[in-house]
């Protein structure tokens, strides 16, 4: 066995072991360790493998019976027949499973060997159908399994029939055969109970009610949150825990990542039920499948409290909570508090001497700091955990010196807003401690900035129910003195913002003056350009035909270009026309054809950099072939357009270059495609234009993302097949792109836990492709055809010289009518 190990894959396997003991909670990677450690058949290693998953994640139903499949052929020692039956335990904990259950029964009457093992198996039997008894569509197996283990025993008729009386009165697929075996296993004269007719009709009722909701979660089973959510809503009215606790739990089997069905699952079970049996186990697993929200986590540890808990067990799962990662500091912040209460809840007594308000002390003070040490001030931006320390110090202690030390620290961050200092004030005066009140409200008035009406009003209020007269008039002198500063300020304040409004709109008008002079200006040049041009191609007209006979040798094609270029086309082509096809067609000049008809071996580029050379092409592609001739399409003047065609000698080369699409060539991307008559095969876009859910839309992407980083990030949720970041035609990435996995759960779980996530201090937006639909080009009306005799190219107008400019020799005599 040893000599048939692949090296390569041990060496992934010391990889994967290695990557997970630095993150245990890369789901991926324990997937594939378990594989690869399942294929080298080392069972040691694949165990443990297993094992410190299930430390990290609740295992799927396939795992748990791979694992358990693995373990039995050792069954038949005493010893591990126990670690088996104990994988069983744990298995059934972490989803609802009802083929799990029937392994588990089958295991249990495979090694019954004494009367204490009937009783086992039967109390086995007895927590399958507490657990999944409900399920509508599977749990018949179970009850199936039940009659078989019973009749087989013994004359177990009274058992008999308390099972078929227990499974007829709940509404089941396939109850109807239920009957019919039930009637058939009463004895000829014997004829089924009343209670169990009543029973098995109330059944019967209550399955034609929820079928539609069966039906419907079988017709969308890949998305079955919304089925299992109009369901869950059905059962919740009719009230019955026993079916609402089961239905959730088949939700949460297809929906595990779901945190908002995990939270209402638990806040049902915490209000409704209140078993702790039931309850605990639950958030349990709630924070185990979604780790990486922080109200999960609070919720568990308020109902381990009410489940009279030990401090140690609480403050154990809020340790474990600190290392989840939360997004924010907002979520770290709700967590400590949560904790801090929790510590207030448990003083029985209010001393200086108190254990529990010392160790309420410190973790107060471990928070403020666990939030200043990772988040500064930023983390609790309105001092919550100073805030709630000193009222505590000073309603619960009377430590009035320790509640205004705190209240200095929180008054050095926020003293320009009222509503700190009136809080504080506040809690001065509710210790009857009015000068320090009045203290801290003359500190108010000099420093607030956002509502000094406000903290004047405060003071004098204060005056007004606790003061003297004189220390009214002093306070009064105070505030009409601050409230002249702040007025002044104000009056200065609006005056330098109208000033610099008038400079705004002042220079907005010399821009506008300034735009409007050069428009005009411009307007003239162009118009006098236009003048002097027409005037000069007039004159060269004149000189170049002249009537002299040197100048009458000439030809047709020189005079339509001196004609096109003077714009005058208008009545003289009309005799030009005429004789048009005695001359021979004209050669088209080199360089001047855009556009090559459908060849095989042919690439067209666009594209290019207008400095890009043939040489530069016929090097680039000379790798992947012979190239028979390079050709840069050129204007007028000889340069490049930017675009070009490539000859091969052969077919095979061509797709070579093709898959060279968007190659950079000089730090700009070339966009290669085969060359093809557009008209026959118009350019159709290759990816999918409709809503696509295997492909993800992400925006708002940093711009010097890679496309190897968003594959890591993404890679988390399933196997990304393709990334896609779009680019500009400089190939500058634009912010977004495309993300296709191999399976549409993949894509949904990663909107759901990548939408609105941080990535380089951006928040991308992640949602499934659905491209809007692009308007087609406006259908072109071809135009009336010209009457006849009139020129077919396009006329100008009326010239403003009406002489005939054609030679004598090219004009014919009107004949007499």
């Amino acid at each position: 066995m040893e000599q048939d190990k692949d090296p390569s894959a041990d060496a992934e396997i010391h990889q994967l072991e290695v990557q997970l003991e630095t993150n245990p909670y890369n789901y991926q990677s324990h997937i594939q360790l378990i594989n690869l450690l399942s294929s080298s058949g080392d069972l040691e290693r694949l165990r443990q493998a297993r094992e410190n998953m299930s430390k990290s994640f609740p295992l799927t139903e396939e795992l748990w019976l791979s694992w358990i499949e693995d373990e039995l052929p050792l069954a038949c020692i005493p010893d591990h027949r126990e670690t088996v039956k104990s994988l069983f335990d744990r298995g059934v904990q972490d989803y609802q499973s009802v083929k799990l259950w029937i392994q588990y029964c089958q295991f249990m009457m495979d090694n019954m060997e004494t009367d204490q093992g009937l009783e086992n198996v039967r109390a086995t039997f007895e927590k399958a159908l507490t657990s999944a008894g409900l399920h509508v569509t599977e749990v018949c197996t179970i009850g199936l399994s039940t009659f078989r283990l019973t009749v087989c025993l013994a004359a177990q008729r009274e058992r008999v029939e308390s099972i078929y009386r227990r499974q007829l009165a709940v509404p089941l697929l396939g109850m109807q055969m239920t009957m019919r075996d039930f009637e058939d296993w009463l004895e000829e004269d014997e004829e089924v109970p009343v209670p169990v007719k009543l029973a098995y009709q109330k059944a019967e009722t209550k399955l034609e009610e929820i079928l539609p909701y069966e039906d419907e979660l079988n017709s969308n089973k890949s998305n079955s949150l919304e089925a299992y959510k109009n369901y869950l809503k059905y059962e919740v009215q009719k009230g019955e825990p026993v079916r609402i606790v089961c239905l959730y739990e088949r939700a949460l089997k297809d929906n595990c990542l779901y945190s908002d069905l995990w939270m209402e699952y638990t806040t049902y079970l915490d209000s409704k039920l209140k078993i702790s049996s039931v309850v605990l186990p639950a958030h349990e697993r709630a924070v185990r499948n979604c780790p990486w929200v922080a109200s999960l986590w609070q919720n568990y540890m308020l109902a381990l409290e009410r489940s009279n808990q030990p401090s140690s067990k609480i403050k154990e799962i809020f340790d474990k909570a600190l290392t989840c990662g939360f997004s924010s500091g907002v979520e770290f912040l709700q967590l400590w508090r949560c904790y801090c209460n929790h510590m207030r809840r448990r003083v029985k007594e209010w001393t200086e001497e108190s254990h529990e308000v010392k160790e309420w002390r410190d973790s107060l003070k471990s928070a403020i700091e666990y939030m200043q040490h990772y988040f500064g001030n930023e983390g609790d931006s309105t001092n919550l955990l100073d805030r709630c320390w000193a009222r505590l110090e000073a309603y619960k202690l009377s430590n009035l010196s320790e509640a205004q030390r705190l209240w200095e620290i929180v008054i050095s961050r926020h003293g320009r807003e009222l509503e700190y200092w009136v809080e504080y004030a506040n809690l001065v005066r509710t210790c009857k401690d009015v000068q320090s009140c009045r203290k801290v409200l003359h500190r108010a008035v000099q420093s607030v900035s956002d509502n000094p009406e406000g903290a004047t009003r405060a003071l004098l209020s204060l005056e007004e129910e606790e003061g003297s007269l004189e220390d009214w008039d002093s306070s009064y002198a105070r505030c009409a003195t601050r409230l002249k500063i702040v007025n002044e300020r104000r009056t200065r304040a609006a005056e330098k913002e109208m000033s610099q409004m008038k400079e705004g709109e002042e220079l907005a008008e010399k821009k506008k003056a300034s735009r409007t002079e050069k428009k005009a200006t411009k307007k003239q040049e162009k118009k006098a350009e236009k003048k002097d041009k027409a005037q000069t191609m007039k004159r060269k007209v004149r000189e170049s035909y002249s009537l002299s006979p040197a100048r009458n040798n000439i030809t047709l094609h020189s005079l339509c270009t001196v004609y096109s270029q003077a714009g005058m086309e208008g009545s003289q082509n009309q005799q030009i026309d005429k004789v048009r096809s005695s001359e021979p067609a004209a050669k088209k000049p080199c360089g001047e054809s855009e556009e090559e008809s459908s060849d095989p071996r042919k690439v067209f580029i666009s594209n290019l950099l207008f400095s890009i050379t043939e040489d530069h092409l016929r090097d680039k592609f000379s790798k992947l072939g012979e190239v028979l001739d390079v050709r840069i399409v050129k204007n007028m003047a000889g340069r490049s357009k930017g675009y070009a065609y490539v000859e091969f000698n052969n077919e095979s080369t061509v797709q070579a270059a093709l898959a060279m699409d968007r190659e950079k060539m000089e730090g700009r991307p070339m966009f290669i495609s085969p060359c093809v008559d557009k008209a026959k095969n118009p350019t159709t876009f290759k990816f999918p234009t409709s809503l696509d859910k295997h492909t993800l839309f992400v925006s708002n992407l940093p711009f010097d993302a890679k496309e190897s980083e968003i594959e890591e990030l993404f890679s988390k949720h399933g196997v990304v097949k393709q990334v896609r970041l779009v680019t500009n035609r400089a190939g500058k990435p634009k912010g977004y792109g495309y993300v296709e996995y191999e399976q549409e759960s993949s894509a949904s779980t990663a909107v759901l836990t990548l939408d609105k996530t941080e990535v380089k201090g951006r928040t991308i937006s992640v949602a499934l492709s659905n491209p809007p639909t692009r308007r087609g080009p406006p259908r072109q009306e071809h135009p009336p055809p010209p009457p006849p005799g009139r020129c077919v190219c396009p006329v100008r107008g009326r010239a403003k010289t009406q002489l005939q400019l054609i030679p004598r020799s090219l004009q014919k005599t009107s004949s007499t009518p």
